[in-house]
């Protein structure tokens, strides 16, 4: 085992930690006070009993020092679980109103464990263990009685430090948590960038890279879902890092709710990142006895800039987050039913759209919106799951058999979290919905949000659910979701806990996805939310993949799709080829566009009417091919962002032995008299030779990492040969190179 926590001793000036693999070491010791100090986390140090650098003291003007110990002043300390109030102004990792009704707490440290393995988080989703260990860090307050045990995980072969938090009320009165952290990461003076993704509808995980401000920066979400405003994730790096050099700090987030994530340079520079729930409108009851556990951060160094940073991510997703038994599995190729049919949907249409599907030489057929009973429209019927007798006179399962014995898998789309007030559910249940007394509530898509933190209402979506997926007929699952929280509040909880509601509704959520995951393994679960309104790692522990966005038009996907890649791989994207003109935003773009910048993503398909499938059978076949001779290169292989402008966007995909390299150029504009351009493959093998498919060119490696592979021209005056992409907008090339 690699991977190594090391406790350096019991004396007062001694008591370090650190955890560290072949890459990279976490630092940090117990003071005399017994405070956490953070000291180091980046490339790996060995363990020792000294160290050139740590937390220092001194007299400052106008500031204070911690209790009584001499310059010791916690405003310019680094430090692991920070408390306010104490002589720290910057914001604090845990806020919590004892029984004495202040917030006024010292958490010392008490003791500690270090576990092989890693353990799980009761209720929650947490990356998987292997391969690991793990320090359990006891701190607790003797005056309000309140201990908080710290877990850390260090693994063998992954460069990521997993940590949560567990507080733990040990003494007679309740406790009230207003603030609860799963990590803070305290950073050294220095010049530093941010990275984060944002964006809203159709237009999510557009990048944005700025210079940490002084004062406190913060990406959150109050909306009920981890967003599509900002995505739970953030890197901090040298402001001189690129994609290829420079050290990198990303944290992100395995929670799929109400976040936060703040990044403050204090009033001596360091630069404090706590991560957790929102605690905007957000308050935890903690009784005598009881324990309350933070969902999971995760944090990664790499100093190998930010395409080193995304490797990081991309295999410890695929490898520790992703559900085990779709690991490495090629995704199957489909066509979606609503383009086709919209909410028309009947068993005539569905066997019709099977024989579409087997013709184009796709593997599998989803039934989207529209099966169920009453819905014809999106003013009803949410929450009555069962099959509409008038278009599926046999059942849903019925049909699914009959296209199963075509030779295809089948897939349905659920949006089980909703309800509209036009459903025999809410007149049946009123009191189901996430709402409040005398209140109004305010409509997203004609629905309300159901109250999932309601055992009553968790067993009802797992009966309706399990009654289908039991007939066995069903591969692959859609769980949709297309409305956010409003007018918040639980009929099912007293006066005093209101606010607990968002976090018990994904607790509630979670335990219902597990109890649906482990009793059908086998279905392929794709996570939805008006496309990336919930593109977390909490929701990628129970579905394989994610659709990423609503805007399937190409180039509006193309900045979403290279945002994500800082964070996911290719394995958890979803894409398909759309119709023309798009219905989002009117462009007309080529097919081959539509279907090479899909093919970045790991479950391909397309959402086409008969119109479209007939204008472009012929391509549409060849594509569905292509498609699947490279679906397990596409899960399993390495994506690198190659070149990313407002005009040129450059994509490659190495199979996961590299002996394919597949290079996507992508055309935004045409203009008139433009340069020549050339760009620098990565991760070759420098010493052997590339053939370049549909050629008789071949390259060695080197020089195509150090020289560089000529794009194609856009030029409208021009001929159309091999040097030269479609004349117009919206062009694109898809290279493919065998190494030889």
């Amino acid at each position: 085992m690699t991977a190594q926590i090391h406790y350096s001793g019991d004396s007062s000036d001694a008591r370090v930690f650190s955890l560290s693999n072949t890459s990279i070491s976490y630092l940090f010791r117990v003071s005399p006070e017994g405070l956490l100090e953070h000291m180091h986390f980046g490339e790996r140090i060995e363990p020792s009993t000294t160290y050139p650098s740590r937390a220092r003291r001194l007299h400052r003007g106008c500031v204070l020092e911690f209790q009584d110990s001499k310059y010791y002043n916690l405003s310019d300390v680094p430090q692991e679980y920070p408390v306010f109030g104490t002589s720290d102004n910057r914001l604090p990792a845990v806020h919590i109103i004892n029984g004495d009704g202040n917030s006024t707490q010292v958490f010392r440290y008490q003791g500690h464990e270090i576990v092989n393995d890693k353990p799980g988080l009761a209720g929650l989703p947490s990356a998987r263990g292997g391969q690991s260990l793990s320090l359990l860090v006891r701190l607790y307050d003797e005056i309000a009685e309140i201990s908080i045990e710290l877990c850390y995980t260090v693994y063998d072969q992954h460069d990521v430090i997993a940590r949560s938090a567990k507080i733990i009320n040990q003494g007679a009165r309740r406790a009230t948590i207003s603030r609860a952290m799963s990590s803070c990461l305290d950073l050294p003076a220095a010049d530093y960038d941010l990275l984060h993704l944002k964006g809203s509808w159709a237009r999510e995980m557009n990048q944005d890279r700025m210079a940490v401000p002084k004062g406190r920066f913060t990406i959150e979400s109050s909306t009920g879902t981890s967003g599509n405003v900002h995505n739970p994730f953030v890197a901090i790096m040298d402001q001189n890092a690129t994609e290829q050099s420079g050290r990198v700090f990303g944290t992100a987030f395995v929670y799929s709710g109400n976040f936060a994530i703040s990044v403050e340079q204090g009033e001596f520079d360091s630069v404090r990142v706590t991560t957790g729930i929102n605690p905007f409108n957000f308050q935890w009851q903690l009784d005598p006895g009881e324990s309350f556990t933070t969902p999971e951060s995760l944090q990664v160094f790499s100093p190998s800039g930010l395409n080193g940073m995304s490797q990081i991510w991309h295999q410890f997703i695929k490898h520790k987050v992703s559900p085990e038994q779709f690991q490495g599995r090629a995704r199957p190729t489909y066509l979606n039913s609503w383009e086709a049919a919209y909410f028309d949907i009947n068993e005539d249409r569905v066997l019709e759209l099977a024989d579409r599907t087997k013709s184009l030489g796709l593997e599998m057929l989803v039934v989207d919106d529209g099966w169920f009973e009453g819905r014809n429209d999106d003013t009803t019927s949410l929450g009555d799951w069962y099959s509409d007798s008038r278009k599926f006179p046999n059942g849903i399962e019925s049909v699914a058999a009959k296209v199963k014995q075509k030779g295809l898998k089948f897939g349905l789309w659920y949006e089980p979290e909703m309800v509209n007030p036009n459903s025999q559910l809410y007149r049946d249940h009123p009191d189901w919905i996430i709402g409040v007394p005398k209140r109004v509530s305010s409509k997203g898509r004609n629905q309300i949000t159901l109250d999932l933190s309601r055992h009553d209402v968790q067993d009802y979506l797992f009966e309706r659910l399990d009654s289908v997926l039991s007939s066995g007929h069903i591969d692959y699952v859609k769980w949709d979701m297309n409305r956010t929280m409003s007018e918040i509040g639980s009929f099912a909880l007293p006066t005093d806990r209101q606010l607990e509601t968002p976090h018990r509704y994904m607790l509630g959520l979670y335990k219902l996805l597990d109890k649906i995951v482990t009793k059908h393994p086998n279905v392929l679960f794709e996570n939805c939310a008006s496309g990336g309104n919930r593109m977390d790692l909490g929701m990628l522990r129970y579905m394989s993949q994610t659709w990423t966005s609503d805007m399937s038009e190409p180039i509006g996907r193309l900045p979403i799709v290279n945002g994500a890649s800082y964070l996911f791989p290719p394995s958890i994207m979803a894409s398909y080829i759309c119709p023309v003109p798009s219905h989002l935003n009117g462009r007309q773009v080529s097919l081959k566009s539509r279907a090479e910048v899909g093919f970045f993503c790991a479950a391909r398909g397309m959402s086409l009417n008969a119109e479209d499938v007939d204008k472009d059978f012929d391509g549409l076949k060849h594509y569905a091919q292509l498609y699947k001779e490279t679906a397990d290169d596409v899960v399993n292989g390495q994506f690198f962002r190659v070149k990313y402008s407002d005009n040129e966007v450059v994509w490659q995909l190495n199979s996961s032995d590299g002996s394919t390299v597949y290079l996507g150029y992508f055309h935004i504009l045409s203009a008139a008299n433009l340069p020549f351009r050339k760009v620098r493959l990565v991760n070759l093998d420098t010493n052997a030779q590339y053939q370049l498919q549909g050629s008789d060119l071949a390259f060695g490696g080197d020089a195509l990492t150090h020289m560089g592979l000529d794009m194609p021209y856009v030029c409208a005056m021009q001929p159309d040969e091999d040097d030269y992409l479609a004349k117009g907008d919206f062009s694109s090339r898809l290279f493919v190179l065998k190494r030889t």
